[in-house]
Parts: C-alpha cells; structure tokens; sequence
C-alpha cells in the first residue's frame, strides 16, 4: 500500500509515529523556509509541513507541486504549536512533518477549484471526475452507499428476498415513453427498458415469493426537471397475502428507521394519512409540504354576496371562490403583488386579490381596509372574513376565483413560493406523510377517455368498485403516495389480481382484446393460476437522498448524472452510431432516408 492511514484518518493517538500517507494536494501555502500542503483523499485531509532546514530537496520538490497532484509523502506525526490548531477538520490538532516526498502524477490546472460550490452546473458535469473528488459529492454519494446497504439490510431482516429482474424486456405502456433497444438477433424487432419492474414482480408474487425487494434500476423518456432524471434508482418491494394497511406499515416503519439512523430524528409511526381529495381541498396539490400551515379555505359562502363580478362569474360557471391567510411581510409592496399576479396568471389563474386591515378586528373601520376590491366589500364581510379565518391585523388574506382545479393548482403553488420566500418553513423537520384515496382514472381530455391515475395494475376499492361498469371517474383506487416535505418520494397500490378485473380496467382505457393479450399476456395467465391478493410500492431513492441532504436537484445525489435535456456532458451521450452498426441493427434515420429523396 501507498499509505499506511487515510489522511482524515491521523489524530493525536498518532503524534510521533512515522507514517505514509498519499492522495491529491488540495492547497500548499509558500511561507519562505516553511512550506504548508493540505493533502486530500477519500477519508479527508491532513496538513504537510515542508521544512526547508531539515530537507531542503524535500522543500524544493514541493515548491513545484500545485493543486490536484498526486503525491505520497512519509513522515513524522507531531502536535501543532498552540493557537495553530484548527477544530473544524478531525485532523485540525495535529500536522505531519514531512521526510520523504514522492510524486505519483502531475496534474494539469483544473477548470474549477474542486470544493468550490459557485461552479457553473454544465463545468460540473462535463468534468464530473473532477467534480465527485469535492467534499459535498463524497458526502452525498456514501450517504447513498450507507443508505442503501440500510434499507437492505433492513428488509432482509424482515423476510424480504432480493430478486433482480431483467433489464431488456417488452415495451408495455406504464405512463411514459419507453427507451427502445432494437435487437441485432432479430432484425427489425425492439427490446424496451423498464418503466418499473411492475409486472415482473407481480409475477414474483404468483410465483410464491410472498415478500419481494429490489434495487431497482428505471427508464423513462420523458421531459425532465430538478426531480426527474431519464434513468433513476427506486426501491421496489411487493408482499402477499396483505391489505393496504400492511404496504404502509412496512414503508413508513423503514422510512421512520431510516430518518432515526441517518436524520438523528425520531419520526413517529403512523405517518399522517390524507386523502387525496382532502389534500387537494386544503393544499392545492397531492403533495403538500406541511411544515407550515397557510391551509386553502372554500370562500364561496362568504363571498357569494358582493357585487365583484370575478367572484359571481366564478360561481355561476360552477366554478370556485378559495383563499388562505399569510403574515404580513415587508417585501409586500405594490411591485410584489403585480409579480405575484404575473406567476399566477402564468400557472393558468386570472389573479390573485390581498385583502388586509390596518387595525384589530373589532377596532377597524372602512378606511382601515386595503384591497384593490375595496369598493366591493363592506365592514361586516371584512371583519366576518377575518373572523373565519380566526386572524388580525398581521395577517394577509389572498384569494382567487375561476375553474376550481386552476384555482386550487394556483393558491397551491403561491402557497409553495410564499412559504420559501417568506422563511415560513422549518427546514429541520420532516414531515412524512401518505395520500391515499385516489381517483382509480382521470379523463384525458385531449384523447376523449379515460386514462389510469397511477398506473392499469391498481385495484379499485370495495366500496367503489361497482361503479365500475357505469361511472368510471367515481371509483377510489386502493392507490398511496409517500410525502416529505413536499416532494413526492414513491408511489403504491393494493394490485389487482383476479384477470377480470384487470381486463375490465384495460377496456375501461381503450385497449382492445389484441393489445391486451399482446402487451400483458403473461400477466393475465399467471392469474389463471392461483394469483394472491398482493400489493407494494416503488420509492425513489434518488429523491429520498436528497431530501434528506436538503439538495435541490437528484443531480447532485447520483455519479454521472443526465442534464436537463438528457445529455451526458461527460461521455458526450447520446450520439450518433456510425454505418456498420446501423446496418447490423437494420435500422436507418429518417433524416437519411429525406435527404436520399
């Protein structure tokens, strides 16, 4: 070995030991006959002391070195001198005083200094090497290490068998696009990547492995974000014989480990459950962030009165009138509400209308009332307004009216912008949380029918499943999302598992007995062979990380990650194959084949 300690790994039990260490110099400070050379590797780093009256070759070799080099260096641990020490790094009370210099490899200037977190993203991507060698992305990639050897090590204890699933499958719609392989063994035909491991482990359940788990590797083309990358990490598992109930149990008593043992925070188990419809009443989303409150209030009643058309048209086109309350804040100005109109218009809305006082409630008078709807309010809806809301002077009241899911959709996301920019939000908690109760189908509006909410595997609830045959929109599915602090962290369901329920589902959608048979065969036979009732989830680890590091983008939780655009700015991906795979793979571009004519 190069070395016999990492250099984060040398302390005070060292002082006066001969040791080697080696890795890449991180900083070097020229004072005259003293030389100081921070050196860095994967445990952290220790500060080198080149004396130029003890070793002056050893000086003079280290005066060439510069940031990045990689070295190995033999030397004599010592206590720094008091007023030098620096508690802020674990190797901060002592420094290696150097004897023999080597250097390993040279390095050129790096397009950025590698622990400074103002690089441009793109720089950052395109030399990732040189971008995973800073102390955050060593931290957040063996928090995922650590993570994930827990959550295995977890569920093994509780029964769980690790079952790996294929890669290269059939293409079978699961709600976004797939990647498509085109196979060389047999032109002219397509293997696609998994969207999920669903139907695998579905059949893993038929197949009597009643608690299943997995790593799982996903593909989706779709449009990315900060959240969505075109290849992501999730934790499938799948149990039998169980309820509802017993899926969340397992989730939330793993999650609840998982935050005592990486956050230091006792979560506690139940995790809230919330309606879909309920959180979509008081939240404006299925993914609410509740560490803070501003919950969406229905205004309807209160408002029904004035002589404000927005409000009435809202009505008399069954639509709806909603608000919630907000602290007064300095940032408030003129320029503030026309900016926070503008996002609200732009997510679709008509605008936002404040409505505040500059005196207690029972002291205010007409004049005391702020609002550019003043004119359609009257005292007593004022002070009955406030009242409803049980708040006073400090507080603003925001409303907005139109189509109700535009407006619930807005005051959501306003809620959101307000929270963030307004510090209303305990960035220490973490608020988990489950939304169950879904709508088994939405209507697609652009296509005319019916689509699955989640996805075509998902049973309907008992008590809802009759409306099966007359009312598809009324049936509640037996469908779960985990929540934490706002972000959607997986997705599960109660599966369905008798073939005429899910072939009622598939006509329900619009497939026809062909596509049916042809895109999930399989799955409906192995359920003419003693299927059991079973259900799971499917979590991101992805975004559970960075949750948990408080990253803003699952880029800077993943090695070589995709950019917004799906480019690979490292490897230079996708690109362009040449001819002789083309012709292998029997496939041709159609910009080829338009530029041939």
């Amino acid at each position: 070995m190069y070395k016999d300690k990492g250099c984060g790994q040398v302390n005070l039990e060292n002082v006066d030991q001969v040791i080697n260490v080696a890795g890449w110099v991180d900083s070097w400070r020229d004072h005259g006959s003293l030389l100081f050379l921070d050196l860095r590797d994967s445990t952290g780093t220790i500060q080198i002391v080149f004396d130029k009256g003890v070793n002056s070759n050893n000086h003079e070799i280290a005066s060439s070195i510069r940031n990045e080099w990689v070295i190995q260096v033999e030397g004599i641990v010592k206590k720094r001198i008091e007023g030098a020490e620096n508690p802020n790094i674990s190797t901060g009370y002592i420094e290696l005083n150097a004897k023999k210099l080597t250097i390993l490899n040279s390095s050129k200037t790096p397009p950025f200094e590698i622990n400074n977190e103002n690089v441009d993203e793109t720089t950052r991507l395109k030399y990732r090497y040189l971008d995973l060698r800073s102390n955050k992305m060593q931290k957040n990639l063996r928090l995922r290490h650590e993570l994930i050897l827990e959550i295995c090590n977890y569920l093994n204890n509780k029964d769980f068998v690790h079952i790996e699933t294929p890669i290269l499958i059939k293409s079978t719609p699961e709600g976004a696009r797939d990647y498509i392989v085109p196979s060389r063994v047999h032109p002219g035909e397509y293997y696609a990547l998994p969207q999920s491991p669903q139907q695998m482990k579905q059949m893993l359940m038929v197949s009597g492995f009643e608690k299943y788990f997995q790593i799982a590797k996903c593909f989706r083309d779709e449009d990315l974000r900060a959240d969505r990358q075109p290849e992501h990490t999730q934790l499938d598992f799948e149990m039998s014989f169980v309820h509802q109930e017993d899926v969340l149990n397992n989730c939330e008593k793993l999650y609840s480990h998982l935050s005592k043992k990486f956050l230091g925070q006792d979560i506690p188990v139940p995790f809230p459950r919330i309606k879909y419809a309920e959180s979509m009443e008081m939240y404006g989303t299925d993914k609410p962030d509740t560490r803070f409150e501003l919950k969406i209030h229905n205004l309807e009643s209160k408002l029904s009165g004035t002589d404000f058309n927005v409000f009435n048209n809202a009505l008399k086109n069954n639509g709806t009138i909603r608000g919630f309350s907000v602290p007064k804040n300095e940032k408030m100005t003129r320029k503030f509400y026309d900016n926070l109109n503008e996002f609200v218009r732009n997510n679709g809305g008509a605008g936002i209308i404040p409505v505040s006082i500059e005196k207690n409630i029972d002291d205010i008078q007409l004049e005391d009332i702020k609002s550019p709807i003043i004119k359609f309010l009257d005292l007593e809806l004022v002070k009955d307004l406030f009242k409803f809301f049980d708040i006073e002077h400090d507080q603003v009241i925001l409303i907005c009216a139109g189509e109700k899911n535009i407006v619930l959709d807005c005051l959501g996301k306003v809620r959101n912008k307000l929270a963030y920019e307004f510090n209303l939000i305990d960035q220490k908690k973490f608020n988990f949380l489950f939304v169950t109760d879904f709508p088994l189908f939405e209507f697609d509006n652009e296509n005319n029918k019916w689509a699955a909410m989640h996805h075509v595997f998902s049973s309907p609830n008992n008590d809802t499943i009759d409306y099966l045959e007359n009312d598809p929109g009324k049936v509640i599915g037996n469908l779960f999302d985990l929540v934490c602090n706002g972000v959607e962290l997986g997705s599960g369901s109660i599966r369905i598992h008798e073939r005429e329920v899910q072939e009622k589902v598939f006509s329900i959608i619009g497939y026809d007995d062909n596509q049916v048979n042809e895109r999930f065969g399989p799955l409906l036979e192995s359920f003419d062979y003693g299927a059991p009732p079973h259900g799971g989830m499917g979590l991101g680890i992805d975004r559970l990380i960075s949750t948990f590091l408080g990253e803003d983008s699952i880029r800077d939780v993943i090695s070589f990650p995709k950019t917004q655009s799906a480019s690979d700015l490292l490897w230079g991906a996708p690109s362009i194959i040449d001819n002789e795979q083309k012709l292998e793979l029997r496939i041709k571009n159609i910009e080829d084949e338009k530029g041939a004519k």
